[in-house]
């Protein structure tokens, strides 16, 4: 069973909590992306940072959860784009946590710029084109060199966490989600909750790429999913959505 928390009462945080192992997913919601915790045993685990100027916000949701900074052993960043990136400096200094990436954006995390991913509709594209453009003054963020580089599935057990990070590509060559339990994924942009039916990200690198991540989540037999962008969903929106991308791969395989 899940309880949801009323957290908004007490900062921009909202908590889910799988209650026979006391592990706690919280969402922060920092306007055009999200961070989360995952936090057990009185340690936080934190996915992304936001944009920039986000870290007292992510800090305030961490003491209204009665934790502080140093509580916070790993932050994990599912890509390097400046939404999710641009507090991670800040936050970094703060903490003394380990940063992890995979090791296909270790270098875009170094020089501070994650680029900016191809559109996957018209309107997408052609803001993908502006974005590229402008470069590092929209997408910049402080540069910041990560402890830990991974090329494949991560254990978290040393971290207090029953759970792994699990590279999906595609929306970028080096994005990663990050299971708990087996039974929720924390997903950054490889899906997008701000459709009413569709869960396809606006932008991605490679789409034939994403949707075998797609398939490769759907294996892990999770069932609740939590985004860089928009609320959480259930695995029967997920399921519906990756039908959808399977006829959308074979329409255009066919042209």
């Amino acid at each position: 069973m899940i309880l949801t928390n009323d957290a908004k009462s007490c900062g921009s945080a909202e908590g889910e909590m799988e209650t026979r192992n006391q592990s706690q997913i919280v969402r922060v919601p920092l306007g055009r992306a999200n961070a989360y915790f995952v936090i057990s045993e009185g340690q936080a685990l934190l996915i992304d940072t936001g944009t920039k100027r986000n870290e007292q916000k992510i800090v305030q949701a961490l003491g209204n959860l009665g934790l502080s900074p140093s509580n916070i052993r790993l932050i994990i960043l599912t890509h390097t784009h400046y939404d999710h990136c641009g507090s991670l400096k800040a936050l970094k200094d703060m903490t003394g946590a380990r940063i992890v990436v995979h090791h296909n954006e270790a270098t875009c995390l170094r020089e501070g710029y994650g680029g900016f991913p191809k559109g996957t509709t018209r309107l997408t594209k052609a803001i993908s084109l502006i974005g590229r453009t402008m470069g590092k003054r929209m997408g910049g963020y402080d540069p910041v060199s990560p402890d830990i580089t991974i090329r494949e599935r991560f254990g978290l057990k040393e971290y207090g966490t029953d759970g792994y990070i699990l590279p999906t590509p595609g929306h970028t060559a080096g994005s990663m989600s990050v299971i708990i339990h087996n039974r929720y994924a924390i997903v950054g942009d490889t899906l997008f909750n701000v459709f009413r039916k569709s869960l396809f990200p606006p932008f991605a690198d490679d789409e034939e790429e994403l949707l075998r991540s797609w398939e490769k989540l759907y294996d892990t037999a999770c069932r609740s999913f939590y985004p860089g962008h928009g609320n959480s969903f259930e695995i029967d929106k997920f399921r519906q959505s990756l039908e959808t991308g399977k006829k959308r791969k074979a329409k255009a395989s066919a042209k």
